[in-house]
């Protein structure tokens, strides 16, 4: 594509700007009273406004919601992978709540919609174009449209830059999409997986470390799953539009845990590497102090450490912290336990 679709296709801007360019671009070739792009978020699973040119918010809240889930213009393009379609091009259209109680109100007489979908199949936003005069959009304007779609889609992917980033980093582990409140959505499998992951484990995976009452926020950690040990390594991520639900990719592989640490050696490290005392690690694992502290010098020897500061740093280091003792001590910030 050459021109200034291109210019704008090739940019590397975030994706907020690149959306207002391209809709600026549109409007210099296809007629329009208001105009508007909104993205597919799989996470929240629902649709975000990221430009608005012109249309009253009453019209985009609509646009995002009820259009999306009950319109029959909408639903036809869903049903059956329709490219753009205009209220002309589909029967008694004029008659349904989105023209009469919605469009006609704020002072439209037609437009189109459009699902933005990638060449896999992933659904990444929906454009809208209405016109205050009948006769437009035209033919021409739909056929623009649907020109760009395919690749206004592939430009506009929520999940596009976090597949690339897993695929670079991790190229065998499931990846998965998460929120603040722990909300995931599965990015790719993985070859070492026949299934996706426990979205709860998941959400627990997420908030355990990056969740306001953890006490660290390691990069990489440990858990199990019931069939082998998971490395886990959570990449924080910045928001990139006003809205933006990702708040971190999670990358898991299966592997055993490194250097012959058991599972209680990971648990005492990861309870040291949070500030406790020995007599506090007991207590907390319901073993002896003198058990702890074995388990500290097993961990020592098998690092390679000097003293126990230094065996914490290379667990850290080696990303030898547990998930799940993590998770129950955010736990009890929140709901601390009851004393007998």
């Amino acid at each position: 594509m050459t021109g200034t679709y291109g210019q704008v296709l090739d940019s590397t801007v975030d994706i907020e700007t690149r959306a207002h360019e391209l809709l600026d671009a549109l409007s210099a070739r296809a007629r329009s009273s208001a105009s508007a792009i909104s993205l597919w978020d799989p996470i929240a699973r629902t649709h975000v406004t990221v430009v608005n040119h012109d249309y009253p918010e009453q019209v985009m809240n609509h646009l995002n919601t009820w259009f999306i889930d009950h319109d029959p213009l909408y639903d036809e393009m869903r049903r059956k992978n329709l490219g753009a379609l205009r209220w002309r091009d589909f029967p008694n259209y004029r008659s349904t709540y989105s023209v009469t109680g919605v469009f006609r109100p704020a002072g439209f007489d037609e437009g189109l919609s459009a699902r933005l979908v990638t060449a896999d199949g992933t659904l990444a936003g929906t454009i809208h174009v209405n016109c205050d005069d009948p006769r437009y959009p035209s033919d021409d304007d739909v056929a623009e449209i649907n020109m760009l779609r395919r690749q206004m889609a592939e430009q506009l992917d929520f999940s596009l830059r976090p597949r690339l980033v897993a695929e670079l980093l991790a190229p065998d582990a499931q990846a998965w999409a998460v929120d603040g409140l722990g909300r995931s959505h599965l990015l790719r499998m993985g070859s070492g997986f026949e299934a996706p992951l426990d979205p709860a484990l998941i959400a627990e995976m997420a908030t355990a470390t990056r969740g306001p009452m953890s006490p660290l926020r390691p990069e990489v950690t440990r858990w199990h799953d019931g069939t082998s040990w998971l490395h886990v390594r959570h990449l924080s991520t910045a928001p990139r539009y006003r809205g933006d639900s990702l708040h971190a990719l999670l990358l898991v592989s299966r592997a055993d845990l490194p250097m012959g640490i058991t599972p209680r050696e990971l648990d005492v490290l990861t309870l040291a590497a949070c500030g406790m005392t020995t007599n506090d690690i007991a207590a907390r694992l319901f073993i002896s102090a003198r058990t702890a502290g074995h388990h500290i010098e097993n961990a020592i020897a098998k690092l390679g450490a000097t003293n126990r500061a230094s065996c914490v740093s290379l667990a850290m280091s080696w990303g030898l912290v547990s998930g799940r003792v993590l998770a129950e001590l955010t736990a009890d910030v929140i709901h601390p336990r009851q004393s007998a």
